[in-house]
């Protein structure tokens, strides 16, 4: 039984709706709006808590998801562990959408159904999420994938209710509206907006870098790095680079450069990683840098990008343990091991030493953990797994 609800404030009026319609448009032009525009709308339905997103396709497959309220980890989650557990999303599928429509969870699941799905008592229920009103946006074609806006609500609030739906539909058409012109026009930079705002979301750093290897976009964490100038810093000529270090043989620049040039069949490496001494204590950043595929659309300042690098603070890092990576993707104790170790670093012969195994078998592992995590890159397993951990840099 639901806790005693409490009262949710709404505001909603013709001038707010106007309002919510500028943002929506706006957001139309410049797609790094959406995710001001969905706690905009979650705040007129009393929450702050809203998904616009694609609920059958991950971001890692293409999909688009720009949240509120709603963290990186628990994104990741959803993507790779419990996209084909959303009762609410599978219900959808099942009875039939159309473009507008607006329901709330009880139009879509029986409460004792919900409540003891593993969605909501695995999932769901950690992030006190218990009630939903949502709308579609699109309901699915060929060359638009189905999208949806989707409000929550915890156990403690009230219901949604009638006149919440019907507010949902007034903002749904003009999302509708706003969006469609968006994907249909730009589809590429929509989703690289979707990317580069999920990697401002992660508490380590990312660089993403061109064929040059010079800088092209750094998230908030990463920035952060940078601007303590204490071992990582970015040069006049856009590149990463070191501080000087007694006994480094390598600066950090150069690095990157060799592993941009060596051919991948040669290096036989899972992320490279390179250690960067800190100007302070004895602490230091862990460097990890991955090539992205030549047919990967991801961009930023309208370049495209070719390696992906990942800072991190082995100090500051306690990745997920053993037994919630089984849990969570249903891979065994030897799979869960190996992808916690390449995502501390290193080049499968390093992992491979370090767990006593062949490289053989760590391969071999690795190609079993793609599917179960439903990635099908080196970077984003190691970015799915070091957004479960408690990390900072």
């Amino acid at each position: 039984m639901d806790p005693s609800p409490v009262t949710v404030s709404r505001k909603r009026d013709a001038k707010h709706l106007s309002e919510l319609a500028h943002r929506i448009y706006a957001a139309s032009v410049k797609p790094e709006l959406w995710n001001g525009v969905v706690e905009a709308i979650a705040a007129s339905l009393g929450s702050s808590k809203g998904l616009l997103f694609t609920p059958y396709l991950a971001p890692q497959h293409g999909g688009l998801i720009f949240p509120s309220g709603i963290d990186e980890t628990a994104l990741q989650l959803w993507a790779s562990n419990y996209i084909d557990k959303d009762i609410w999303a599978l219900r959808l599928q099942k009875n039939g959408t159309f473009d507008g429509m607006a329901y709330t969870d009880k139009d879509l699941v029986p409460r004792e159904e919900f409540l003891a799905s593993p969605f909501y008592r695995e999932f769901l229920s950690t992030m006190d999420i218990a009630r939903t009103c949502g709308g579609v946006v699109f309901s699915g074609s060929p060359d638009l994938p189905a999208t949806m806006l989707a409000i929550f609500r915890g156990a403690n609030d009230l219901p949604f209710d009638r006149d919440d739906v019907l507010w949902m539909k007034l903002l749904v058409s003009h999302v509708s509206r706003g969006l469609g012109v968006m994907q249909r026009l730009d589809t590429v930079k929509l989703q690289n907006t979707s990317l580069l705002a999920s990697f401002d979301r992660l508490n380590f750093g990312v660089a993403l870098l061109n064929g040059g290897m010079q800088v092209l976009h750094m998230n908030e964490a990463g920035k952060e790095v940078i601007s303590r100038n204490d071992g990582i810093y970015i040069s006049d000529s856009r590149q990463l680079e070191s501080k000087p270090a007694a006994g480094r043989s390598q600066s950090l620049s150069s690095w990157l450069t060799a592993v941009r040039d060596t051919p991948v069949a040669e290096l036989g490496h899972f992320l490279e990683e390179c250690r960067v001494v800190r100007n302070v204590g004895k602490r230091h950043y862990s460097v990890q840098c991955a090539a992205v595929p030549s047919t990967s659309p991801w961009k930023a300042q309208n370049e495209e990008v070719r390696h992906v690098v990942f800072i991190i603070d082995p100090a500051a890092l306690q990745l997920p343990n053993v037994a919630r990576l089984v849990a969570l993707f249903g891979l065994t104790q030897a799979q869960a091991k190996v992808a916690r170790e390449f995502a501390s670093g290193g080049t499968y012969a390093q992992v491979a030493r370090r767990l006593r195994i062949s490289v053989e078998t760590v391969r071999s592992h690795i190609k079993d953990i793609y599917p179960k995590t439903r990635v099908n890159r080196q970077s984003d397993l190691v970015r799915l797994i070091l957004s479960l951990a408690q990390s900072a840099v």
